[in-house]
C-alpha cells in the first residue's frame, strides 16, 4: 500500500494527518509519500524532523493537484495507491477496509470512504459527473425541471443510506484509493487540470476502460476541507470554473462545453444583477463589503467565460 499526501502550506494539518496514519496498527506496512508543492511554511522541516519514515518529495514550484500527485505516484510501489489530502484525519482501520474492498470486489477500480466534517456532519463524498445539466441546475435554479436529478442528490440521502456502499460516478479526491493497474492504464491524473475536477476526470477515465468507482459508507475519515484553496479564495473559484469547462469538453464534447459556458455566463449575469440591486440596501446597514466581494467574484467569473482561454493553466495560483 502506497499513500500519497499532497501538501501546500498546511503544516499543522499535515502533522495531524501523518499522526493519524502513524496511530493505525498497520502503518508499518505502508509506504507514505509526502509531496510538498513548494510550501513557504515549515512543512518540509516538520516532516523530516517528526516523521522520518515518510518519503518526502519537495517540488520547486506549485504544480497543482494532478501534477503533484503524479510525482508522488512515480515513486510509489504499492499494489493500491491511496491519494490523501493533508487536511484529513484517518481513523484506524479505514485504509485496510478500503484496500480489502478493492481486493474482494472484482469490478472495483476506485473506492472512497465517507467524509465527515470535524463536528461529525456528513460532507459530500461522492457526486454525479459535472455536466451541462448540473450547471443549469446550479445557476438557473430549475430544480423543478430536474426532479430525477434532485432525487438522486447526495443531500437527499438519509443517514442510513450514507452508511452503505454504492457505485457512484466519482468520489472526492480528498481520500481516493485506486488499483495501480487502472491508474497506470489511464496514465494517472490528467495534468491539464490544476485545481478541482481531477477526481471526476480520473473516475471518468477509469469508467471508460471498464472500471467502477464505489463509495464506501461503512467507514469514514475527517476532512477539514479547503485548507489550501482558502488561502487563495477567488483564484480557486476561477480555477474551479476552468476545471468544469475542461471536464465537460473532454467528456461531453465541444457543443456541451459551449452550452455550459453560456449557461454559466447567463447565471453569473443574473446573480450579479441581483447583487448590484442589493447594494443600496446594504450600504446604510454597513454590510456593503461582502456584497462588493460577491459582485467582484461574479465579474471575474464573467470575464473568464468571455476569455479566449477558458481552460486551466495554473496562472491564477502561481
Amino acid at each position: 500500500m502506497s499513500i500519497v499526501i499532497l501538501n501546500y502550506n498546511t503544516q499543522e494539518l499535515l502533522a495531524d494527518c501523518l499522526r493519524s496514519l502513524h496511530d493505525d496498527p498497520d502503518h508499518e506496512q505502508w509506504q507514505i509519500i509526502v509531496v510538498d508543492n513548494a510550501s513557504s511554511d515549515d512543512s518540509m522541516a516538520m516532516v523530516t524532523r517528526d516523521f522520518p519514515q515518510a518519503m518526502l518529495v519537495a517540488l520547486d514550484r506549485n504544480l497543482g493537484f494532478a501534477k503533484g500527485n503524479n510525482r508522488g505516484a512515480e515513486i510509489a510501489s504499492g499494489r493500491h495507491l491511496l491519494f490523501l489530502n493533508a487536511d484529513t484525519v484517518v481513523l484506524p482501520g479505514v485504509v485496510a477496509a478500503l484496500s480489502d474492498f478493492l481486493d474482494t470486489t472484482p469490478d472495483a477500480a476506485i473506492v472512497g470512504p465517507r467524509l465527515n466534517h470535524p463536528g461529525g456532519k456528513f460532507q459530500c463524498s461522492f457526486q454525479p459527473f459535472p455536466s451541462t445539466l448540473g450547471t443549469l441546475r446550479k445557476y438557473l435554479y430549475i430544480n423543478l425541471l430536474l426532479r430525477n436529478f434532485a432525487r438522486s442528490s447526495v443531500r437527499a440521502l438519509s443517514d442510513s443510506d450514507l452508511r452503505k456502499t454504492r457505485q457512484v460516478d466519482y468520489v472526492a479526491g480528498a481520500c481516493l484509493m485506486i488499483c495501480r493497474e487502472y491508474f497506470e492504464r489511464v496514465g494517472g491524473w490528467c495534468e491539464d487540470y490544476f485545481l478541482y475536477g481531477e477526481d471526476a476526470d480520473l473516475c471518468a477515465e477509469v469508467k471508460r476502460i471498464g472500471g467502477k468507482t464505489y463509495y464506501y459508507g461503512p467507514r469514514h475519515i475527517i476532512h477539514i476541507g479547503g485548507a489550501s484553496a482558502d488561502q487563495v479564495a477567488l483564484p480557486a473559484i476561477l480555477e474551479g470554473h476552468r476545471s468544469l469547462f475542461l471536464f465537460v469538453y473532454r467528456h461531453e464534447g465541444p457543443l456541451a462545453f459551449w452550452a455550459t459556458r453560456l449557461t454559466t455566463m447567463v447565471g453569473v449575469l443574473l446573480r450579479g444583477l441581483f447583487t448590484a440591486l442589493a447594494l443600496p440596501v446594504a450600504l446604510p446597514l454597513g454590510k456593503a463589503k461582502p456584497v462588493w466581494a460577491r459582485l467582484r467574484k461574479y465579474v471575474r467569473v464573467l470575464g473568464l467565460c468571455l476569455s479566449r482561454n477558458a481552460f486551466p493553466t495554473g496562472g491564477f495560483l502561481q
